[in-house]
């Protein structure tokens, strides 16, 4: 099994009940990039037919966290500082969407990247992500246990 396979293969054992929700696929992962799949389907859809906007959301954070992962590690503690996305045309049906995150700026604290999400040969949403890693040495200080024996 190739590093990429056993990758996606943990990511669809592991993956939270959110991320199950919305049925989000791993499709492949490299060295600071992901790309992930949310199938179309009624479940992810708004009032207007198209895939709602929050769900989108979701997948260019998600997809964004895996590429992420792919540089520091699946346990290197990490959450979302600024997330800004632009939706540039209706996720319309029957196309599912494709994720393709990217991290521009691998920095000790702050992560910068973005994320390119397209339906079919549209794209459809363009995100852009500052993530902020917690250094693992600091994790016993900010929880307000230093010094403790």
């Amino acid at each position: 099994m190739s590093d990429v396979e056993h990758a996606i293969s943990t990511w669809d054992k592991q993956k939270a009940n959110f991320i199950k929700t919305l049925d989000l696929h791993l499709e492949d992962v490299g060295e600071g990039k992901a790309r992930m799949r949310m199938p179309f389907r009624s479940q992810v859809m708004n009032n207007a037919g198209a895939i709602h906007g929050g769900a989108i959301v979701s997948l260019c954070d998600t997809a964004f966290w895996v590429a992420l992962a792919s540089v520091y590690g699946v346990m290197q503690p990490t959450a979302t500082a600024s997330l800004n996305c632009s939706f540039l045309r209706p996720a319309l049906p029957p196309h599912d969407l494709i994720a393709h995150a990217t991290v521009l700026k691998p920095g000790r604290r702050i992560v910068y990247g973005e994320v390119h999400v397209y339906s079919g040969e549209k794209l459809v949403a363009h995100a852009t992500l500052s993530f902020l890693n917690t250094p693992l040495d600091e994790l016993g200080k900010r929880s307000g246990h230093e010094g403790d024996a």
